[in-house]
Order: structure tokens, then sequence, then C-alpha cells
């Protein structure tokens, strides 16, 4: 009896640490690399994706220190850093501490629209120094190199999204190292005739549920189940797409080894 009594025990602490493990909610850092010609000197990027407004620590002091602890050069928002059920107060702690600190461009998500406030929501976060991209696009010096950051709207909220990408198509010039920040994940054809060389994205939150070395996501929207994009470094041929499993944290719907994420990307010279 006592054996057996071990043996239920030592089962009931290993479930434990996997349950643990499995639901840990702790911020990640997962960083990709990006080879061009077009640079001679490296950047780094940080995006941020799906916040839904979740603050991580105390004032969103764990986020924060995960994004410095990068030391970006620019920092890309890809939509859903507001929710449209919970006060903003997450995405305000996080604005006010990156906004005057780091070039900062941001694009729609779904739930930005879902509030029917996306243009008030526009220009709040403009308030705080970002650069809100609908269509447009903006070049930035870094390292003494110009580059390209161009951004759509969802098209959840956007009906004229191809317009829109078009628009920042036009602006490619084949010789800066060019971005294409946008929610959406899922629209692969598009982005690789897109001719930027790098699209980023997030919606997907990583497939909610995740098997380490199986599954890379289970279930996301407009893909649905087992996912190609939910999350990772992508290669469409010319163009390269990298997609965040995003911040959010949410009770009814347990990130399963699939831990809230920063993504850093480095773009390095060929």
């Amino acid at each position: 009896m006592k054996k057996k009594k071990a043996k239920y025990l030592l089962a009931a602490a290993a479930a434990t640490v996997v349950a643990a493990t499995a639901l840990w909610p702790g911020l990640t850092v997962r960083t990709y690399q990006v080879r061009t010609t077009k640079l001679s000197e490296p950047i780094r990027i940080v995006l941020l994706t799906d916040l839904h407004s979740t603050v991580h620590g105390r004032d969103q002091s764990g986020l924060i220190a995960k994004i410095e602890e990068q030391q970006p050069d620019v920092i890309l928002l890809a939509g859903d850093i507001v929710d449209d059920k919970k006060p903003v107060r997450g995405a305000e702690l996080l604005l006010s501490a990156i906004g005057p600190k780091y070039p900062c461009f941001y694009v729609t998500g779904n739930h930005e629209f879902y509030t029917r406030r996306a243009d008030e929501i526009k220009d709040y976060i403009r308030s705080f120094g970002v650069t809100v991209l609908e269509g447009t696009g903006e070049p930035l010096t870094v390292n003494g190199q110009e580059i390209l950051i161009c951004g759509v709207d969802d098209p959840r909220g956007s009906p004229g999204w191809r317009e829109q990408l078009e628009d920042c198509e036009a602006l490619l010039d084949g010789e800066r190292f060019s971005i294409l920040l946008s929610h959406r994940p899922e629209r692969v054809e598009d982005y690789a005739a897109s001719g930027f060389d790098l699209v980023a994205a997030g919606h997907a939150h990583g497939g909610q549920v995740c098997i380490p070395g199986l599954l890379n996501g289970l279930l996301t929207p407009n893909q649905g189940l087992f996912p190609k994009y939910a999350g990772g470094l992508y290669d469409l041929g010319t163009t390269k797409l990298v997609v965040s499993r995003g911040l959010s944290l949410n009770l009814l719907l347990p990130r399963v080894f699939n831990p809230p994420e920063v993504v850093a990307v480095e773009i390095l010279p060929a």
C-alpha cells in the first residue's frame, strides 16, 4: 500500500509540474534573424502584438523591462493593443513608457474596430508620440541607414485593405529595407507578392495551445485548426513573415505551452 501510495503521489507531483509549466503565464522573448544586402549595419526591432490591455507586472513593469532589455532601435505594434472589453489602462501604461523613448509604429487590429471608436483610438495612440500607419509609410533612419516602414489597417474595419496595401507598395524603391506592419498573418499570397522585405503580424495568439516539438498551434481565427502561421519566422520567397504569439492573458482561454511573448527581430547585413 505504501508503494502504491508513493506512486500516486509521484504521479500527482509530476502532473502538477507539467500543468504549471504548460500554463506558465510569464513573459518570454523570442529572437529571430533576417539577413539582407540592403543594410551595412544591424538593426534591432521589437514586435508587440495582441496586448488586449493586459498588464504584466506592477504598472506594466514586467513588459517594459523585457522591452528595454532588447535595446530596440524601433518598436512595431501590430494591432489589438487596445481591447474592446477591457479598460485602456494596460495599453496606456505601455504607450506612455515606450512612446517618448523609441520610434514606435502602430496599425489597428480587429479589436480596435470592435470598439467602434477606431479613429478615436488612433488619435489616442498618436498622443503618446506613436506613428499610426493606415495605408501609409514613413522613412526612418537607423544607424545611418534609411529604412521604410509601412502599415495597413485591419480588414475588419477597412474594406479598402487591398487598396491600402497597394498604396504601401507604391512607396517601395527596391533600395531601402522595407517593413510592412499588418495585423493578419494569413494573407500570405498578398505578402509574398508585395515586394516588402519583412512583414510583421500577430492576431493568431500562437494557436492558443501548443505541444513543444509537435504542435505549433491548435486553433487560430481565420486559419482554423492546426494553423500554419501561428507564430514564428516564415519564408515567403523574397519576403519574410514574422508572426508574434502576442501578449494577452485570458483566464477563460488559457494559453497552453504558449506563454505571452515579446519578439525581437535582428536585421543583419548579409
